[in-house]
């Protein structure tokens, strides 16, 4: 094996195999990781939302409004008990694109953000919004999914992409007959600085 040395007068050197191939040693992290690492990704939540009723409601709302894509990753939606709910009847799950209007914006309730990066206080520039039982979102486009009513916990790996002044939101009915239940919705966004 021949060596090459730093050229910097620092000792270091790297490995040249027989086949003329520089030896290195790489590190594979995910765009999320990397954004974690620089303070630019985020936990946005709804915070527990109370159910008495099957009433559709908007739960959670984000608007991009900085330079940078805004990237969501996945999405996490924890369920619980729905008293009262008829057998056999699901929750419904709604993920919307560019919403713009809606009572959950007019009354602009701030969701909780978490910097998933403890040593950063970087904040994202978004409009992020939690909803309560009866909140709207009057337009965006999105199929609704059923949920299970065993189902507690479900991981949704949406990969979205926010450009800015783009949006999403989430609305969430419970199941059929439902006098108590309660829903949190945890969303994973951080900011894509590649250019790509």
């Amino acid at each position: 094996m021949a060596l090459i040395n730093d050229g910097a007068g620092k000792g270091f050197i790297a490995q040249v195999s027989a086949n003329q191939r520089l030896a290195t040693d790489s590190i594979i992290i995910t765009g999320e990781d990397d954004a974690i690492r620089r303070g630019e990704g985020w936990q946005i939540a709804s915070g527990p939302v109370s159910f008495t009723s099957a009433t559709a409601s908007a739960i959670l709302y984000v608007k991009n409004n900085g330079n940078l894509d805004l990237v969501l990753d996945r999405a996490v939606l924890i369920l619980g008990t729905a008293t009262g709910a008829a057998t056999g009847a699901d929750w419904t799950f709604q993920t919307l694109r560019n919403p713009t209007a809606g009572t959950i914006i007019t009354n602009a309730l701030a969701a909780g953000v978490s910097n998933s990066n403890h040593g950063s206080s970087i904040t994202p520039v978004a409009d992020t919004f939690k909803g309560v039982q009866g909140d709207t979102l009057t337009d965006g486009t999105g199929a609704p999914l059923p949920i299970q009513q065993g189902e507690n916990r479900t991981v949704f790996p949406l990969g979205r992409r926010l450009p800015t002044g783009a949006s999403i939101g989430w609305k969430l009915t419970p199941p059929t007959s439902t006098t108590a239940a309660t829903a949190v919705l945890v969303t994973h966004f951080y900011y894509d600085t590649s250019g790509l």
